[in-house]
C-alpha cells in the first residue's frame, strides 16, 4: 500500500530496534528500502521496499 511519509512514520520497521529488542518506527525517506511511487497521482507517496512492491502497482 502506498504511503505519505507523515502516514509511514508511525508504522514498525522490522529491521530496527532499540537496544531493548522495542520496534522502532519508519523512517521513510531517509530508509535504503523506501520507494517511491511512480505514477503521477501518487507521487508525495512511497512505500517499503522490503516487502516487494504493492499489489496492483506498475512500473
Amino acid at each position: 500500500m502506498y504511503q505519505t511519509e507523515h502516514e509511514a512514520k508511525f508504522k514498525y520497521c522490522p529491521l530496527l530496534m532499540t537496544h531493548d529488542d522495542k520496534m522502532k518506527f519508519c523512517q521513510g525517506p531517509m530508509c535504503m528500502m523506501w520507494r517511491n511511487a511512480s505514477s503521477p497521482q501518487n507521487e508525495d507517496k512511497g512505500y517499503c521496499g522490503l516487502a516487494g512492491r504493492p499489489e496492483g502497482a506498475r512500473g
